[in-house]
């Protein structure tokens, strides 16, 4: 082989490995992974992503199309080698050209499995920074065969028959789940956690935040001796901070800040001088997906948004968790503090304001639709299939003596 034949193979070898291992990379965008696997994925949507200048789809697309453009230049050079040689030489031996399939094939084994996976596996990422510009260059030159590729991705797909009616997952778990409980395997505080869990997944973050007419924020004018005296009746450890309105979010106050203020301080200093930033997310967000955000970015709290930009409500960690493993009660909290209706010992009932609100809301959706259907069935749909031998699947309706 001559030097430029060696250096073409070694830099195809190398396009290849850098291909396979973003194919990778894209490919366990979305599954359940190991922290330390995790971290990978983490390096990469922070340090490389953002600077590609693709969308992931389409980024993933480029590393597909490389990968195989890559493997097949490298078969195409040993082609070369074996049959653009010297007359003198004569053809190739039969041993030559099984030489050269046993070499492409350690190419595949090494280069597009072994080496990417040992990367993706045993290394955090970080140096996934250094090949930014040779990576962005090698997605971009492939980016033309791509643009044809989708097109005739998006006509293809004109063509398909419309999709029937898709079978919830959620069906599947709810029949393994009690496949489970009736082999004795899973316990029923296993069954609701695994419940939970898969319903966390279609919540929103509305439907986990606490409400805007609920927050608890101060003006960021008071001074943090009255800022204290508040805390001391309201228990909080992270408080939302204004300028003029709710609308108006600076930042955050944290409570354990105080700990470093004299008294002296205090008394001149306001709650301005202790802010750190909020961070936003939109109440349309998926609750899994800011659990994942607030974890990697090391965060507690964010103050959520409607649609005009308007605050709608806050939404910790807390309240992410509680989805999933129920009500979490601080040391302090005591059983008049719980949001639940309490039952007095006259025989009435102490109701909150948000409950009362829920019921409300709850009666005008029923006169609104008699009967509409719904994603799941959980515990009703288990009543119903072991007392009237019917278990009810999405759209079906059944009258009732008091109503449908």
């Amino acid at each position: 082989m001559t030097p430029l034949q060696i250096t073409l193979l070694v830099i195809f070898i190398v396009v290849s490995t850098l291909a396979s291992y973003t194919s990778r990379v894209y490919s366990e965008f979305g599954k359940i992974l190991s922290r330390d696997v995790q971290e990978n994925l983490d390096a990469w949507e922070e340090r490389i992503e953002p600077h590609l200048g693709l969308s992931r789809e389409h980024a993933a697309l480029c590393a597909s199309v490389l990968q195989q453009l890559a493997l097949g230049l490298v078969a195409l050079e040993f082609s070369a080698i074996l049959y653009f040689r010297p007359a003198r030489l004569g053809t190739p031996a039969a041993l030559e050209i099984a030489q050269a399939i046993l070499a492409v094939i350690l190419v595949v084994i090494f280069a597009n499995q072994l080496i990417p996976s040992l990367l993706f596996n045993r290394t955090r990422g970080l140096w996934a920074s250094r090949i930014l510009w040779p990576v962005r260059i090698l997605l971009w030159t492939v980016t033309p065969i791509t643009v044809f590729i989708r097109f005739f991705f998006s006509i293809g797909a004109l063509a398909e028959a419309p999709a029937g009616p898709e079978e919830e997952p959620s069906a599947d778990v709810e029949a393994l789940i009690e496949a489970g409980e009736e082999e004795g395997i899973l316990e029923q505080s296993d069954s609701d956690l695994v419940r939970s869990a898969v319903e966390f997944g279609d919540k929103l973050v509305r439907e986990v935040m606490t409400p805007r007419p609920e927050i608890f924020a101060v003006p960021e004018a008071i001074t943090l001796e009255r800022f204290l005296e508040i805390l001391r009746q309201q228990n909080y450890s992270r408080v939302p901070v204004y300028n003029g309105s709710l609308d108006n979010i600076t930042g955050l106050a944290f409570a354990h800040d105080l700990l470093q203020i004299t008294d002296d301080e205090a008394r001149t200093r306001t709650v301005a001088t202790i802010l750190h930033p909020a961070s936003f997310v939109p109440e349309t967000k998926r609750g899994y997906e800011l659990l994942r955000e607030m974890q990697r970015e090391k965060q507690h709290m964010r103050v959520v948004i409607d649609e005009y930009g308007a605050v709608s409500g806050v939404v910790t960690i807390e309240d992410l968790l509680e989805q999933i493993v129920g009500n979490i009660r601080d040391e302090h909290e005591t059983d008049a503090q719980i949001e639940e209706p309490q039952r007095e010992p006259s025989g009435s009932w102490l109701v909150p304001g948000r409950t009362l609100r829920l019921m409300a809301r709850s009666r005008e959706l029923s006169r609104q639709s008699a009967c509409r259907p719904h994603r799941r069935t959980g515990r009703n749909g288990r009543a119903l299939r072991s007392r009237h031998d019917w278990r009810p699947r999405q759209r079906d309706c059944r009258p009732h003596s008091q109503g449908r």
